[in-house]
Formats: C-alpha cells, structure tokens, sequence
C-alpha cells in the first residue's frame, strides 16, 4: 500500500467522521461524538503505523507514531478536563519535536521562528494572560512547545528537500487550530467556531502523518 491507496480510503472515512461527530454533539450525545472524535484522529494513526511498517520499522519504538498516539488521548482527555488535555497535547508536542529534530539539524532562523511564534501568541492572548491565575505556567508552556514544533518543521523542505512541504503546512495548521481552541476555551465564541477548528486539526495531523510514508 502507498500513500495515495491509503489516502483514497481514509479521506473520505474522515469525511465521514467529521460529519458523525457534529451531528452527534448536535444531537447531544457527548460519550458517542467523543468516539468518533478520537476515531477520526486515530485514522492519523493508521497512516502513520501503516508507513512505518511498510518501511521496516516498528510503530510502538518511533516516536513520531507516540505523537499520534497522544494527540488521539489527548482528544479524549480535553473533552473531560481542559488543562489535562492540554499537558497530554504538550507531551504529544515533545514527541514531534525529537522526529523533527532527527530530521534535520535545527538552523539559526528556527530559533528566530520560535521566538517571532512565540511574541505572537503572547499578543494574540495579551488581554487573556492576566486573568489565568494558577493557568498561567500551563499556556505559557505549551505555546513554547507547539511553537518549537512549527519553528523545526518550517524550514524542512528548504534543508531536507520538498517532499517535507506536508509537515511543515500540517504544522502550521496544528498551531492555528491550537490558537483558536485556546482562544474558543477562554473568550467563549460561538459553537460555529468547532467546525474550522476540527477541520485544520484533522488535515494537520493528516499531513504530518504523510512525513511517515516512503518516498
């Protein structure tokens, strides 16, 4: 199996997944919408196991599978409590961070990136920061982390070559859906909001999972 024989069967089970999900939470059944959420991150999952087994590798001993695996607890957890959900995400993170990492060796304007990414959440939560009380250690951690993640992947397909345009745009998503959840948690917005942000979340880990596939 290659990547676009996987790709014409999950993306519409993801497809699928999507649509059961919000009709679920729209008929408010939150234990069966909390299945098909973590089932439609775990197709993330498949993809990377299926990769990485067609390459030779065991699934359970790469740490980019653990990253996967995370997020798709994470999904769970989040539902049930915010701020353990969000820890899980952050441990997911430092999973990608050392796939990353290993791919190619972090440049001086990855730091620069870590840290333009990481003034521009602190703005983007300027008037939210001083109401976190004992929140604030948490959101000041995991914006360092997920920014950690976009700075390492962005530069790949300029020091690795094209075929990592999939990571470094499915990173880039995962931290704009990141934002949107953190600014939805903490400002309220409408439930209109939860449809863009599963939609950016899910083709983030869809493209990071496509770095797992042989060329």
């Amino acid at each position: 199996m290659d990547l676009l024989t996987y790709s014409v069967f999950a993306i519409p089970l993801w497809v699928a997944q999507f649509a059961l999900y919000f009709y679920l939470r729209s008929a408010r059944r939150p234990r069966k919408s909390l299945i098909a959420k973590c089932a439609g991150s775990f197709l993330a999952v498949g993809s990377a196991g299926f990769a990485l087994r067609l390459a030779g590798e065991n699934p359970f001993a790469q740490v980019v599978f653990w990253f996967f695996l995370l997020c798709t607890a994470a999904d769970a957890l989040l539902e049930i409590s915010f701020v353990p959900g969000m820890l899980v995400f952050g441990a997911a993170h430092v999973c990608l961070i050392f796939w990353l990492w290993g791919l190619s060796a972090p440049t001086w304007w990855s730091l620069a990136l870590w840290v333009a990414v990481y003034i521009l959440t602190a703005v983007l939560f300027r008037k939210e920061l001083p109401t976190l009380g004992k929140l604030t250690v948490p959101f000041l951690l995991y914006p360092a982390l997920l920014g950690g993640s976009l700075a390492l992947a962005a530069p790949l397909p300029f020091t690795a070559g094209a075929r990592w345009w999939p990571v470094a745009l499915g990173c880039l998503l995962f931290y704009i859906s990141d934002m949107l959840v953190a600014k939805n948690q903490l400002s309220r917005w409408p439930d209109k909001w939860q449809k863009p942000i599963m939609a950016l979340y899910w083709a983030a880990l869809y493209l990071i999972s496509m770095g797992t596939w042989p060329c």
